[in-house]
């Protein structure tokens, strides 16, 4: 009788562990289909529910942190790179999971890489900026009309943000061989703001550095909807 009811315990305890995974990899397929869509995304992000057990957080209501990883997204019709976003205490009844789900996390993490051609429409004509040995650089040939001639210019890259609005600031400007000093003129030319490309899930700008595959722009927010109808 002892070893039936050892038997039968072992038995209900992988039953309860297969149905945990089964339920933890339904909810992460249904939040990552839904994001994908919502954020204009062209393959399904990663979506990882972390915890070591998932039906006692379905039981509760409450889920302790939902990472979400993607390759792209498109923001404000920006496509961007490497999406990363992290909720947590996400609130998700479960009586709203069994009709039309809302789902709300108290605090979102998140960032992007925006790539740097996306700045070069900014920039004057022949003139790109790009990643050389590792920093963000302006570099290529700017038309001078005070001189009626293009020379080679190349400049490094500081960053700014004040609320949406990006601020690229000139540095380190190196210009060709000139009989005069037109450093200020090409800093003129050179720099711009830019509107910020739209964080996702609506977090609002807290950092950005510059990397080498382009500018990573950090956001947070609290109360926001993963699922449901207040998604934008």
């Amino acid at each position: 009788m002892r070893k039936f009811l050892v038997v039968l315990l072992i038995l209900l305890a992988a039953l309860v562990v297969v149905a945990d995974i089964g339920a933890r990899s339904f909810a992460q397929s249904t939040l990552s289909e839904r994001l994908a869509q919502q954020m204009d995304m062209s393959e399904e992000p990663d979506v990882s529910i972390e915890g070591w057990a998932f039906l006692p957080q379905v039981l509760s209501g409450t889920y302790t942190e939902v990472n979400i990883d993607a390759a792209s997204a498109t923001m404000s019709g920006v496509t961007v790179e490497q999406v990363e976003a992290t909720a947590s205490d996400v609130e998700a009844p479960l009586s709203d999971l069994l009709n039309e789900p809302d789902v709300v996390a108290g605090q979102v993490d998140g960032s992007f890489v925006v790539p740097y051609t996306y700045f070069n429409p900014y920039l004057p004509e022949g003139m790109t900026i790009s990643t050389e040995e590792g920093d963000a650089r302006i570099s290529g040939e700017l038309a001078l009309t005070e001189l009626g001639r293009s020379i080679p210019v190349s400049s490094g890259v500081e960053f700014t943000v004040d609320g949406d609005v990006l601020t690229v600031t000139p540095v380190d400007i190196q210009i060709g061989d000139l009989p005069i000093d037109l450093g200020d003129q090409v800093a003129d030319a050179l720099g711009f703001s830019a509107q910020v490309p739209e964080l996702p899930l609506g977090l609002s700008v807290t950092e950005m550095e510059a990397t080498s595959s382009g500018l990573r722009i950090t956001g947070t927010g609290s109360d926001i909807p993963l699922m449901g109808s207040e998604v934008a």
